[in-house]
């Protein structure tokens, strides 16, 4: 099956409308998180108007307004989008004052191309919905972060947990564990949705982390193996996702994700942009 660039960058405008506020702008639409100033939870994504060569043009007028509107709600200007949408984004950006904050590898599965993982010895993995139990839905958010982040503190609290019930929608969420109940490692994929000029039902697997002491012994494979064979026998055509780098790329690619694009991110500088008194944004 071939993956339309065109249907991943819809799928990935119509799930931030699902979970953010939106502001659209010539050109491009902003999405806000209601009330999460972290970055990665606000970000532009360019429209279909600049898909073409040499379409990006003069976005001057537009970047004055959006950072107008992230100044407003103390947001740091930022963009997310597949470079192949939008050529020439990324130098009208850097004309502007943005600089590039991550280039990954955007990689695609389909179900005839789907692999099974090696089996992990004592490795569970159980499935969770919005309506599962709040304790439950705390504890994927836990190893989650403490999955990228070594620092973090224990698990999420009730109204976090209770917000991320209601923005997941139709998605998954999924928690390894090990024999003994441990959990450790987490992922899930978004609502599944009908997008872009193709139709084609997508879902995007993100937030696979492992803890540290269990990393390297294969249950990052086997979790992205069981989470996208779940979301095709939901009748999800493309499950995409955001690798790390090439490194974490070679995980997905053993059981059958490949890269088909490449994923950026522009945030504006400091010392140009709004927060440059805001230390440690």
């Amino acid at each position: 099956m071939t993956v339309a660039l065109a249907d991943l960058q819809a799928y990935l405008r119509q799930v931030a409308a699902q979970q953010y506020e939106t502001v659209a702008l010539p050109g491009f639409t902003l999405y806000f998180h209601p009330g999460d100033d972290l970055v990665y939870f606000n970000y532009a994504i360019p429209d279909p108007s600049l898909a073409g060569p040499g379409k990006a043009g003069d976005l001057h007028a537009s970047l004055a307004r959006m950072r107008a509107e992230c100044a407003a709600r103390r947001r740091r200007p930022r963009f997310e989008f597949i470079a192949e949408c939008a050529p020439g984004l990324d130098a009208a950006l850097g004309a502007a004052g943005f600089v590039e904050e991550a280039r990954q590898p955007l990689m695609v599965c389909t179900p005839d191309r789907w692999a099974a993982a090696p089996p992990v010895q004592g490795l569970c993995i159980h499935e969770l919905d919005a309506a599962a139990p709040l304790d439950e839905l705390r504890a994927f958010l836990d190893v989650r972060q403490r999955g990228f982040d070594l620092e973090a503190a224990g698990a999420a609290g009730e109204a976090e947990a209770r917000q991320f019930a209601r923005t997941l929608g139709q998605g998954r969420v999924f928690v390894a564990r090990m024999q003994e109940g441990t959990p450790v490692a987490a992922g899930m994929y978004s609502s599944p949705l009908v997008a872009g000029p193709g139709r084609t039902r997508i879902a995007e697997l993100a937030g696979l982390a492992t803890l540290a002491p269990f990393r390297r012994r294969g249950i990052a494979t086997a979790l992205a193996a069981y989470a996208a064979r779940d979301a095709f026998e939901r009748g999800v055509e493309v499950v995409c996702l955001v690798a790390a780098d090439a490194r974490a790329g070679r995980v997905y690619e053993r059981v059958g994700f490949h890269a088909c694009a490449t994923m950026l991110a522009y945030v504006e500088e400091y010392e140009t942009g709004f927060l440059a008194s805001k230390p440690g944004f």
